[in-house]
């Protein structure tokens, strides 16, 4: 089983502190030896290892500062004494320790009214049926999925004939901008030409990743670039359109520093080039209101697990004169749109959730607000050369990415995971070298002096949670202190 996130973190940061640089072989070592405590709930031996990846003791011994044990404390397998193996992040006791949760941006938990409905849906011995089928089952769970269709239409002020339901976010982003280029491309009237694409530069990977995949099909693509404070003008999207345009992508907010975009003024400059204009909303709703229909925006992402619902589920707007052409095919469902079995029970779920998020967006950004002021309060006292990452304007209210002066971002997260606060690194430690993310790349963030860490607040964080980081974050800074 491959690496997760935080052993990856720690096995880059282990091989920036002690200057080593990891190999084939490091990497075979340390991904074997991590599955093997996994399964076995204890530590391979050299003959182990030599089994499992044809490294022989020896070679480890030179391979690693401290030999096995480098082994065993850059993935985290518990031993005697770490003296040697050189500690990934600082320690300190806590008498009363406390798990906070700043990571709302990347997922978030389920919701107690969301859980309980999807028990009851469970337990429903006539909640299985199929929403195709041509009986009273089926019907049920066809009903299901129209009320959840028109609970997150309420939410965008759109007709419910214009909400699909999709596997995730990532596929709706690849639905729209695959689904509308490839319709442009289609056209006689284009002479098969691929087109022109507008994209920011600070987008979500499946929305780079896919708009760089359609460049390397032929199309040709501006990058928008966003100032220092991460902002955007649709004057940009306005100069870049021309007359083959086939598509401008430009997201609602975005996932690393909250920057708020100016969708509806991109919105109304599409509009009167008679260009589609797709918006990934995944991090905007239920925290902005959005109203695609009412401003002219062309289709519009947005997924569950980023609104207390289950992963696996989220949606697609798409405005009824747009022609998209489908991605997944072998059958009828959501209009033709994407084939597949609906996933009645994450549906379910995701229209409550959105229902939910909608209602309570007002109160919540007010209750954000005072959250993100208790934070910066803090900061300034405690951390008084921290920096923020993007302006403080047109910004998500529950988000914040700080810059850290003198830290490693890898070795903050985890000294601020062993005492229960779980946060994102804004770039990821590699072998001897710093990678900045490519949104902090793109506002010139200085990632050479500073360790960036996002924070994003979520509907159980309360005022305790930022006191208790700043309780103990010193001490971490202090022995974290690169300088």
């Amino acid at each position: 089983m491959p690496l997760h996130s935080l052993a990856k973190n720690r096995i880059f940061y282990m091989s920036r502190k002690t200057n080593t640089s990891l190999t084939e072989d490091h990497m075979r070592v340390l991904e074997f030896a991590w599955n093997y405590y996994r399964a076995n709930s204890v530590g391979p031996l050299f003959n182990n290892i030599k089994k499992g990846t044809g490294v022989a003791k020896d070679r480890l011994t030179a391979m690693f500062p401290a030999g096995i044990s480098s082994v065993y404390t850059w993935v985290g397998i518990p031993i005697q004494s770490r003296d040697k193996g050189c500690k990934p992040m600082a320690t300190i006791k806590i008498d009363n320790p406390r798990a906070v949760y700043f990571d709302h941006n990347a997922t978030t938990p389920l919701r107690s009214e969301v859980v309980d409905a999807m028990v009851d849906f469970l337990k429903d011995p006539e909640s299985f049926g199929n929403p195709s089928s041509s009986y009273e089952v089926g019907s049920r769970a066809y009903d299901i999925i129209d009320t959840a269709r028109a609970k997150i239409a309420a939410c965008l002020g759109a007709p419910r004939d214009c909400i699909h339901f999709v596997g995730s976010g990532s596929e709706a982003n690849n639905l729209a901008i695959k689904g509308i280029t490839e319709r442009y491309k289609d056209n006689p009237e284009n002479n098969g030409s691929p087109g022109h694409i507008v994209c920011s530069s600070v987008e979500h990977p499946s929305v780079l990743e896919t708009v760089q995949h359609l460049e390397s099909e032929g199309f040709d693509v501006t990058w928008l670039s966003v100032a220092t404070d991460g902002s955007l003008d649709a004057s940009q999207v306005s100069e870049a359109i021309r007359d083959d345009t086939a598509l401008v992508t430009v997201m609602a907010a975005n996932n690393e520093i909250g920057t708020i975009y100016p969708y509806a003024d991109i919105a109304r400059v599409c509009a009167a080039r008679n260009v589609p204009f797709f918006v990934d909303g995944v991090q905007g709703f239920g925290k902005i209101p959005i109203r695609p229909k009412e401003i002219g925006i062309s289709a519009l992402s947005l997924s569950g697990h980023k609104i207390y619902a289950p992963k696996g589920i989220a949606a697609i707007y798409i405005d009824p004169s747009l022609d998209i052409a489908p991605q997944i095919h072998g059958g009828h469902q959501e209009t033709g749109l994407r084939a597949g079995t609906e996933n009645v029970l994450g549906i379910m779920a995701l229209g409550l959730a959105a229902e939910l998020a909608c209602t309570e967006m007002d109160e919540e950004h007010d209750r954000f607000l005072k959250l993100q002021s208790q934070f910066l309060e803090r900061l300034k006292s405690t951390v008084p050369g921290a920096v923020i990452n993007g302006g403080l304007e047109n910004r998500l209210a529950h988000n914040l990415s700080v810059g850290f002066p003198g830290v490693d971002s890898g070795s903050l997260l985890l000294s601020l995971n062993q005492i229960g606060i779980a946060v994102s690194a804004g770039s990821a430690c590699s072998a001897g070298e710093d990678k900045i993310s490519h949104v902090l790349a793109a506002i010139g963030a200085d990632h050479k002096s500073y360790g960036t860490i996002r924070f994003s607040f979520g509907k159980e964080t309360q005022a305790a949670d930022i006191n208790y980081l700043f309780d103990h974050l010193p001490t971490l800074l202090h022995q974290l202190d690169m300088n």
